[in-house]
């Protein structure tokens, strides 16, 4: 499009739609590096200004360049204005801009991130994300423009109101504008005056491990009231006091300032199972949090101190909701290391052990979900793979398993084979009943090394 045809277009428009600078120069926007649609618009309408002052000055055509110069002050172009006036012209009446009404305005810029500014120092964050909302009918104004006059250089309004008031934001709180994962994002509406922020949460990974048995991963809502209050909890409304993840989320919520937490572990455990070793991985989602730059090993030092004795935290590192996603998907496959004393109802056979050791390492064991969970859980074969089990007798009727196996896999019932629905189990291949089982989780493997991977990866994508 050549220069000329651009100034016809922009005033072909103009003779029937008055149009703000802005919204005369985003239809232009792809036009011109590094200027501004306001800058835009004044510019158009400038030279279309000078070209009907030339029109009158040079008698060339005074009617065509006082048609104009009307056309132009409609718009509320202040030269035009005034240049009718020192013609003794009458000067038609002044319109708002077709599309925007006059809303898009620097004075209104202003003010709207003057408030949010004024909202955001309640927050730490490094970078944030303006957004926008627009009403259905000013962009169908445009749409109808754009449409009747064939304009394919345009950009979206939304583009003028982020640009202005981003900018602004930008400069007075000296944050980076993050499009990606913003730590804060603004939608804002100048057209009602209004505007929403929005803290995205943040995610902590750790590992904790559990020193007491009788407390589930997440709370554990009573059978018979599922929470409301009965006298068989004692009106608690749960089954159990607490919960690891409260023992971790609490604390962290406090220190955070944040509304509430979500829990994600990398598996669970039974709630009379503990978790030594190196621990089970977590990562913990904290709910619009007003602080976000905490020094990890303040909050590392205040869980374990609240929960001394039940649970303990450690290697707390920022996290991502990608790395998230990795560890919902990759939990149910990774290698997880058990140890289990069990007490059987009849004196333990070295041998057998010996058996067990030489015929449960790698293969594929068939599950269906265990008896003890059907009620919550659908009734279908699972497939999972243990990779070996090491077996030591400690008393007549007590032996000691060392079990890797692969994650989900329900290791209760690969003891005590779950009445068949289990197989093989140590049951089956001992043929000696287990009448008590105390089961620890020593080990969650291979997990760290994925989560590392992702951390790296993680590190590299945002610099």
């Amino acid at each position: 499009m050549r220069s000329l045809e651009i100034v016809d277009l922009a005033f072909r428009i103009l003779s029937r739609y008055p149009l703000c600078d802005y919204c005369l120069g985003r239809q232009f926007a792809s036009l011109g590096y590094g200027i501004s649609n306001k800058e835009r618009g004044i510019a158009l309408k400038t030279v279309i200004f000078m070209d009907a002052h030339r029109l009158i000055k040079e008698n060339e055509n005074i009617e065509e360049g006082l048609e104009k110069i009307k056309i132009l002050s409609t718009c509320n172009h202040y030269p035009s204005i005034k240049l009718l006036e020192k013609l003794g012209c009458d000067k038609p009446a002044t319109k708002p801009c077709f599309i925007c009404e006059g809303y898009l305005d620097k004075k209104r810029f202003k003010e709207a991130a003057s408030k949010i500014i004024d909202e955001l120092k309640e927050y730490e964050f490094r970078n944030f994300l303006l957004g926008a909302r627009v009403p259905p009918e000013i962009r169908e104004k445009e749409d109808i423009i754009r449409s009747e006059y064939m304009v394919t250089t345009g950009e979206d309004i939304k583009e003028d109101i982020t640009r202005e008031i981003g900018g602004l934001v930008q400069k007075e709180t000296s944050k980076e504008i993050e499009y990606k994962t913003p730590e804060v994002v603004v939608i804002v509406d100048i057209f009602s005056e209004t505007y929403e922020v929005q803290v995205n949460p943040l995610f902590i990974y750790g590992r904790y491990r559990k020193l007491e048995k009788d407390i589930p991963q997440t709370p554990w809502y009573c059978r018979e009231c599922w929470g409301r209050g009965c006298s068989k909890c004692n009106y608690t409304g749960r089954e159990y006091p607490e919960s690891i993840s409260e023992l971790i989320g609490g604390p962290a919520v406090e220190l955070f300032e944040a509304i509430d937490f979500k829990f994600h572990g990398a598996g669970r455990e039974d709630v009379d199972a503990v978790v030594l070793g190196s621990g089970r991985p977590f990562i913990l989602e904290l709910k619009h949090p007003r602080k976000r730059l905490v020094d990890l090993k303040i909050l590392e030092e205040k869980i374990n101190k609240e929960a001394a004795g039940k649970v303990e935290v450690l290697d707390l590192r920022y996290s991502s909701r990608r790395e998230l996603r990795l560890l919902k998907s990759y939990s149910p496959l990774v290698s997880k290391t058990y140890e289990a004393i069990v007490e059987f109802e009849n004196d333990v056979d070295e041998e057998a052990l010996k058996k067990i050791t030489h015929e449960m390492s790698n293969i594929t064991v068939d599950q269906w979900t265990p008896t003890r969970v059907l009620k919550r859980r659908a009734d279908k074969l699972r497939k999972k793979k243990v990779y070996y089990i090491e077996a030591e007798k400690i008393d007549s009727k007590i032996a000691k398993f060392r079990i890797k196996a692969q994650g989900g896999l329900y290791v209760k019932e690969l003891i005590d084979g779950d009445n068949g629905r289990t197989k093989p189990s140590i049951m089956e291949l001992l043929g000696n009943k287990p009448i008590k089982i105390q089961l620890a989780v020593l080990e969650v493997e291979k997990m760290q090394n994925y989560m590392e991977g992702s951390r790296r990866e993680n590190e590299l994508s945002t610099g």
